[in-house]
């Protein structure tokens, strides 16, 4: 797999996993990452150069080395598991919604018992 493919599918499954689409990024970043950028840096048609990486890096409050596959872990400090585990590629689409269900019910009882 090429290099901006695979970045490109770590971009998109890290922000999906944040429940933001590319329009809210652009909105959310006063414009920095069009939307339609995004769509090509997800897509894999174009390189994303260092400095923007790092810059969506710390706005998905991730590390570029998660992003790059060199580290399987987030920021140090970081836990979040659910943008960790929807940006690993080998998940199918229907594995990443059973993946979402289940973090969806593990946050509402969190809620639900004033823990969140």
């Amino acid at each position: 797999m090429k290099y901006e493919y695979e970045i490109g599918n770590r971009l998109r499954n890290v922000r999906e996993s944040k429940d933001l689409t590319r329009r809210e990024v652009e909105d959310q970043t006063t414009g920095e990452f069009k939307e339609s950028i995004l769509a090509m840096y997800e897509g894999g048609q174009r390189r994303i150069p260092t400095p923007r990486l790092k810059k969506l890096a710390d706005f998905y409050s991730v590390s570029t080395a998660f992003l790059l596959g060199e580290n399987p872990s987030m920021k140090q400090g970081s836990h979040d598991l659910e943008a960790m585990l929807m940006s690993d590629p080998k998940y199918s689409d229907d594995e990443k919604e059973l993946l979402q269900h289940v973090i969806g019910i593990i946050k509402a009882k969190r809620k639900a018992e004033g823990k969140d």
